[in-house]
């Protein structure tokens, strides 16, 4: 090589280098925190802590005067360094990077750093004014929601979970207002109308996990084995308090002393208060040491069932968990969020299961979990376990029925898999290892994989890293012989191809029926060594695949087995198998195997023989589907009496509270007919006895919805009557708020759909999700076909400024109401423009929309 041709190569090697770091440095500098910028500055920062003060005004228009220290080492000083505040960089006042004063350069949602002010120990100063999007504001209270990459919505940090850090936190607020934050507190300064507070410093713990409350609280104080337990609420009404207390208190007490016990490891954070907040946009948010809840999930009315206090249990049992799963071990990326969620789950089950004996937990598992994992899964926007995760902006995204009902099922399954003595030292080894670290899927995959009976690598492949929900099949393949022994028995994908025989593998118990008996045969293809041998089997007259009824899937019927199935479910005295059986027969309506008619005209008939009250609110929720989306508005009228007529019979005479209470709920969400509309109304007037069930304000208000949007005579007075009957605050805020939403006058039911184009007017999100059900109503559903188009053309807005669940609530509650052709055309129409929409907010269209296109299908199919 001579030497100028050398040269130039040099040259080319260095422009080359050059544009290679410039590119490395563009990459990391996008909106949000991309998955690069996480992994390379966890690379080389250690250390944080951040030292905040937040003085909040009594007006909540008034900015929030803050400021913020953060002191970090840091291994690299090369390159500049990105800090994360997703706010108006107007809110950026003054700037000091160890000991020097600059500009700020602001740039993409981040603050960017130079590197020549950088040493391996740094402390940098920053006044800004807090920004709001993350700050739940109201007149007289506000609740800070961090969770997933929201912090750095309100102030500067490193908004990362694998960035965990400690955080000092002093607060200044107005002097009748109280404070709850993650660290007790250490002193308190009250000049007059303001009082400052200065709180302990946390342990590690990740970014969105770092909260506080603020506000008009009134506290109730337990001191529970020897924890000071502090409950925050709103609630004005004494006696609904005074019922609940003891149950909430005892929930936590109970949830503790096993966690501690099964896990092996105290209680890791120094204190335990929660707050019940007013429309809460979750059941629970788990910050240590400032638990969130909805305060109507833990204040319970005096009609509530079992399942309601069974689900108060678990919700406590469940933020509870989290303290050890989640907040002392943290996912590294919030691609592993699920992970967090599903051991929740898990522990809560055990937690709270033993404390009502009386209730089938197989059962409530399955009737929990199945119908709303299928939900999901069977559609064409559904996903595997385990997402990707490209930028924690779209964290949100991740968030769903995968998680929250599907995980559980496969975690249960890998359990039972494992045995549970094996499950449980993985998972304390788990803990033990990664103590107030950070931890992936396939760290506890390593650890539970130890003398694992059947190859969970494998098993985790499919049943967390692929998408989809398998369809069961068998094939007899003698069957003119009447011998069963060689059936087979696979899965299919019904979204990807399979890759052997047995794709999705998992133990079932097969039900071979005979005409005087049954029998199971165990089919173990997940743990079994060999396949099934049905060798010496009577030819049954039907078959059941999923006989054990905790199967994960839609098990296909062969036709003599589906009809007898469906005529006799009522007789199959195990209710698990019989719960089974009516969520696979309503998957075969789904898919087409069996007619809506057929199916509710069964479940009509059923209703007064099903004594269990899981199964009878899940076959009341199929007729409901049926019922507005399925049939015809001739057919519908046709039904409707003899169905209010049974729904009528069974609420005044059912033998239990929580039977009533599903046939009522039932009954005021079905009738249509001019005498069933009257009955509501005779309820609500309380006119009508309803002997053993003790009706609550929410009842008698969502009565009155009820005929607002069924527009019987007289429906503004019943209005203005129930808003009188309110008296706390908040629930008459919430009250007014919906109103438009009922109207009988389409221009105040537009002007309202208008108003929700602006953020300030989404910010309570479960006050609008309630009104979205009532615009979208069904009796309301033609008309509101227009707001469908713009509702998801507002998607992208709603996903970057709410929170992770309201923008499949959002789609939800627009898509439920709605059965028509003209309702598909629209969605099918905004797929078809936006085709390169993204693909997370795309899928979570295709899965609100995927009852809305099957039901159209089979309605055409009997045209």
């Amino acid at each position: 090589m001579t030497l100028c041709r050398y040269r130039i190569f040099a040259f080319l090697i260095i422009i080359s280098l050059h544009i290679s770091c410039s590119d490395k440095n563009e990459n990391l500098l996008v909106p949000g925190i991309s998955e690069e910028l996480a992994h390379h500055r966890e690379s080389i920062i250690d250390n944080i802590t951040y030292d905040l003060y937040f003085d909040i005004p009594q007006d909540r228009n008034d900015a929030i005067h803050s400021t913020a220290r953060i002191s970090f080492d840091l291994k690299d000083t090369e390159d500049d360094l990105l800090l994360d505040f997703n706010a108006a960089p107007e809110k950026l006042k003054a700037m000091d990077v160890n000991g020097n004063t600059i500009d700020i350069h602001w740039e993409k949602e981040h603050i960017v750093i130079p590197a020549d002010l950088l040493e391996p120990s740094n402390v940098i100063d920053i006044q800004f004014d807090a920004g709001e999007q993350s700050l739940n504001r109201y007149e007289d209270y506000l609740y800070t929601l961090f969770v997933p990459d929201r912090a750095s919505t309100c102030f500067p940090l490193f908004d990362q979970p694998d960035l965990k850090a400690t955080y000092k936190l002093s607060l200044t607020i107005p002097s009748a207002w109280k404070a709850v934050t993650n660290g007790s507190m250490v002193s308190k300064d009250d000049t007059g109308a303001k009082t400052t507070y200065v709180f302990k410093e946390t342990p590690l713990i990740s970014s969105y996990l770092f909260s506080f409350v603020v506000g008009d609280f009134k506290m109730v104080s337990r001191n529970v084995n020897g924890w000071a337990l502090n409950m925050y609420h709103r609630e004005t009404d004494s006696v609904k308090l005074a019922n609940n207390v003891d149950a909430i208190f005892d929930w936590h007490q109970k949830s503790l002393d096993w966690m501690e016990d099964y896990t092996g490891v105290k209680m890791p954070f120094e204190k335990f208060d929660f707050v019940l907040i007013p429309s809460f946009q979750y059941g629970g948010m788990e910050h240590p040491g400032a638990v969130l809840y909805n305060a109507s999930a833990l204040l319970l009315d005096e009609s509530s069932t079992l399942n309601q206090e069974l689900g108060r249990g678990r919700l406590i049992a469940h933020e509870t968990a989290h303290m050890w799963f989640g907040d002392l071990v943290t996912m590294e990326w919030f691609n592993d969020v699920w992970l967090k969620e599903v051991f929740a789950n898990l522990m809560a089950s055990k937690i709270v299961n033993p404390g009502f004996p009386q209730v089938n937990h197989d059962l409530q598992f399955l009737t929990a979990h199945y119908p709303g994992a299928y939900s999901v899964d069977r559609t064409m926007g559904t996903h595997p376990i385990q997402q990707d995760l490209g930028n924690l902006k779209d964290a949100g995204t991740l968030y769903g029925a995968i998680i929250y009902q599907k995980a559980p099922i496969v975690m249960r399954m890998l359990e039972e898999g494992l045995g549970h003595e094996k499950f449980k030292k993985g998972l304390r080894e788990y803990l033990d290892r990664y103590a107030f670290d950070n931890a992936n899927w396939d760290d506890l995959i390593k650890i539970l994989a130890n003398d694992a009976p059947f190859d969970i690598e494998k098993w985790d492949e499919h049943w967390v890293k692929s998408a989809g929900m398998p369809v069961v099949q068998y094939l007899i393949r003698s069957k003119n012989e009447k011998d069963i022994s060689k059936m087979n028995i696979w899965s299919t994908n019904e979204q990807m191809e399979m890759d052997d025989d047995l794709w999705w593998r998992q133990d079932l118990d097969v039900l071979l029926g005979y005409p005087d008996t049954a029998k199971y045969q165990p089919a173990d293809l997940l743990t079994g060594k060999e396949k099934p041998d049905f060798k010496g089997e009577p030819f049954p007259e039907y078959l059941f695949i999923n006989g054990g009824g905790l199967g994960y899937g839609y098990f296909r019927m062969n036709g003599d087995s589906k009809e007898y199935l469906i005529r006799n479910v009522d007789s199959f005295a195990d209710p698990v198998l019989r719960a089974a059986i009516w969520i696979n027969l309503y998957e075969a309506v789904l898919r087409g195997h069996l007619t809506p008619e057929k199916l509710i005209h069964k479940a009509i008939e059923s209703l007064p023989k099903e004594e269990e009250a899981l199964i009878t609110e899940y076959i009341t929720g199929v007729i409901y589907t049926i019922y507005w989306k399925m049939l015809t508005d001739e057919n519908r009228a046709e039904l409707a009496p003899r169905l209010e007529g049974i729904l009528l019979n069974m609420m005044l005479h059912a033998p239990s509270i929580n039977l009533k209470s599903t046939y009522f709920n039932s009954l005021k969400s079905v009738a249509i007919s001019e005498n069933g509309v009257l009955i509501l109304k005779k309820i609500w007037n309380e006119e009508m006895e309803m002997e053993g069930l003790p009706l609550s304000e929410k009842d008698f208000t969502s009565l009155a919805y009820e005929l607002a949007v069924r527009e019987v005579e007289g429906y503004e007075s019943i209005l203005t009557e129930q808003g009188k009957r309110i008296t706390n605050p908040d629930r008459k805020k919430k009250f007014d708020f919906i109103l438009p939403a009922l109207s009988a006058d389409a221009a105040v039911r537009d002007t309202f759909f208008e108003s929700l184009k602006e953020v300030k007017n989404r910010k309570n999100e479960a006050w609008v999700l309630e009104a979205l059900n009532y615009l979208h109503h069904p009796l309301r559903a033609e008309h509101a076909v227009k707001y469908i188009t713009p509702s998801l053309e507002m998607l992208r807005e709603i996903q970057v400024t709410g929170d992770i669940f309201f923008p499949k609530r959002w789609l939800n509650n627009t898509l439920s109401g709605h059965s028509s052709e003209k309702a598909v055309d629209e969605v099918r129409q905004f797929l078809y423009k936006h085709n390169d929409y993204p693909a997370n907010l795309k899928n979570k269209i295709l899965q609100s929309s995927d009852l809305l296109f099957r039901s159209v299908e089979l309605k055409r199919d009997k045209k």
